[in-house]
């Protein structure tokens, strides 16, 4: 984003990068290509495998599966996202400011000089992330009517369930309400009196999770 006369870079949080973006500016810039090696060689110590053995393994293959991991996935994202911002940096862009949304907040105290790479691999490895996460109910939906109609939980008095929307798979419509656990679970059970199927949907974490937020301020306090 940009300003009066001043750049500022947002570090986004994602669950993988494309790989096949990573190899093209792999290939196509020096920079990026030191800069995402340095990446991996600081990331390689905390993982079972080399990063760019997943990174440039051929599509479809085990090797390439393991992006689709949370440790490898979020690795993967750090080192892409330091390497593009020293890429532009060479190119001279003047960049004003930084900042980083859930796992992107490494990224950026990283080339904000506030954590080494050392320490920024930690955090963004830090945890089981082979594993899935506690998740949060989703529910097949016939259209945006009824997912409106999740969000209607709040009106019918369940205010911590904070957020409703669009779920993650693409073969079903579903939405998503993510919140506390108990208030959860007291929707999913106001829920499965009108008739939807309920089930849980694998998450890293909830990012916009009130605890979440402040497990992370401890983190980087402690950096």
């Amino acid at each position: 984003m940009t300003g009066e006369g001043e750049t500022a870079v947002l570090f986004g949080a994602g669950r993988r990068v494309r790989p096949a973006m990573v190899r093209a500016l792999y290939g196509a810039f020096p920079v990026f290509r030191t800069q995402f090696d340095t990446g991996c060689r600081g990331l390689d110590v905390r993982l079972p495998l080399p990063l760019a053995a997943a990174v440039f393994a051929p599509e479809h293959g085990a090797d390439a599966a393991l992006l689709d991991r949370a440790d490898f996935g979020r690795a993967a994202l750090f080192a892409y996202q330091v390497a593009l911002y020293r890429t532009w940096q060479d190119w001279g862009m003047r960049i004003g400011a930084v900042a980083g949304a859930g796992s992107g907040t490494v990224a950026a105290a990283h080339v904000a000089g506030g954590l080494g790479l050392e320490k920024a691999a930690r955090h963004v490895l830090t945890g089981r992330h082979d594993r899935p996460g506690r998740g949060a109910p989703r529910a097949p939906v016939a259209g945006h009517g009824d997912a409106q109609g999740l969000s209607a939980l709040r009106a019918a008095g369940f205010r911590r369930v904070l957020a409703c929307g669009p779920g993650p798979r693409e073969d079903a419509e579903t939405a998503v309400a993510a919140g506390e656990v108990p208030a959860l679970l007291a929707a999913m059970a106001h829920l499965r009196l009108s008739g939807p199927r309920i089930d849980w949907e694998a998450l890293w974490w909830a990012r916009h999770r009130a605890d979440v937020h402040a497990v992370l301020r401890r983190v980087l306090e402690a950096a």
